[in-house]
């Protein structure tokens, strides 16, 4: 078995860190949000090419099983088993040295980052942002003793008149609520993100090994993100008083041959009574909205299964077409 080689990231040794998924996914790779400093670990093979590679990140924020877990992330490997068990195997004897228990991932330090891995159905990375791996990564964690703590899924359906039926109705309800709900502002483009950023806080803090972000790193990470949005790709919900307390964005999806393709990226709605069915009105509008530009598919993306957003984002006609796994294992 190759030994794995421990690398601190930096301007020196990013072009390492990053060699090996550039290998494997071309171009839809376009580099990675990871930090200086960060700690990982590579197998290089007799050439010098990497092998596989894996990360350590630390976040006293996520809490697994009461306890702060130590975080494998930013996990590439070739199909190859051996190499998969000495850079895994070498993370986690630093993260047991460090005093942890247990380990979670693949977690690039927090769910607001990349983390989980696709099963192996159809083809790999379907739209932006979705888990980008090959098919046989799953199989080299469960073999090595890791097991699935969470399952999430995508699906797709047809749109069409009876995705956004009950939009009209539904509407004229929240507005005797005092309810309105209007499209993303480009010109205003720091207040709605400030918006999108208090209903995340608030509607994401009870998720399964969630973490808080604060509002500068948030705003580092989506401003890029929704400043390509067009103004009907994200609807915001506000009270009378301005309040936000729900929003959805979306995108067309790039990847589709056929260019028909729309993906409901993120449904967020706060806990509170009077906004029981806003999720449902916020999903139906933007249905309306690609109906309208011409998208005949739609994806519900990355769902955790237990999450009630499962339950917005319910179609009468949608098929689950990706699955997804977290793992963990105990270090002993």
């Amino acid at each position: 078995m190759r030994n794995a080689e421990q690398f601190i990231l930096s301007p020196e040794t990013r072009s390492l860190f990053e060699e090996l998924p550039r290998r494997l996914y071309g171009s839809l790779y376009s580099g990675e949000r990871a930090p200086d400093g960060l700690p990982f670990f590579a197998v290089r093979g007799e050439g010098g090419e990497v092998l596989s590679r894996a990360a350590i990140w630390t976040n006293p924020d996520v809490v697994y099983r009461g306890e702060t877990p130590g975080l494998i992330g930013s996990f590439e490997c070739a199909d190859d088993a051996a190499c998969a068990a000495s850079v895994l195997g070498a993370a986690e004897a630093s993260i047991r040295a460090a005093g942890f228990r247990r380990v979670v991932g693949p977690m690039n330090g927090t769910t607001w980052a990349p983390y989980r891995l696709a099963l192996p159905e159809g083809a790999p990375c379907r739209f932006p942002l979705e888990p980008m791996n090959p098919a046989y990564y799953c199989g080299l964690w469960e073999a090595l003793g890791y097991e699935v703590i969470a399952n999430y899924t995508s699906s797709c359906f047809p749109i069409g008149p009876d995705s956004f039926c009950r939009l009209e109705k539904a509407t004229r309800i929240m507005e005797k609520r005092g309810i309105t709900i209007y499209d993303f502002r480009p010109d205003r483009l720091e207040d709605d993100l400030n918006a999108i950023y208090d209903v995340s806080v608030v509607s994401f803090r009870n998720n399964f090994v969630y973490a808080p972000i604060t509002r500068e790193a948030f705003f580092a990470q989506y401003r890029p993100i929704v400043s390509r949005l067009r103004p009907h790709d994200a609807a915001i919900a506000r009270r009378a008083d301005g309040t936000p307390i729900g929003f959805v964005f979306g995108f067309p999806n790039p990847y589709a041959s056929t260019g028909d393709e729309y993906v409901f990226k993120t449904i967020a709605v706060l806990p509170d009574s009077d906004c029981r069915g806003l999720g449902g009105i916020l999903v139906e509008r933007m249905a309306k909205a690609a109906y309208e530009d011409g998208f005949k598919f739609a994806y519900h993306a990355l769902m955790h299964e237990d999450n009630i957003s499962s339950n917005i984002g319910n179609h009468a006609h949608a098929e689950v077409c990706r699955r997804y796994r977290l793992y963990a294992k105990e270090l002993g």
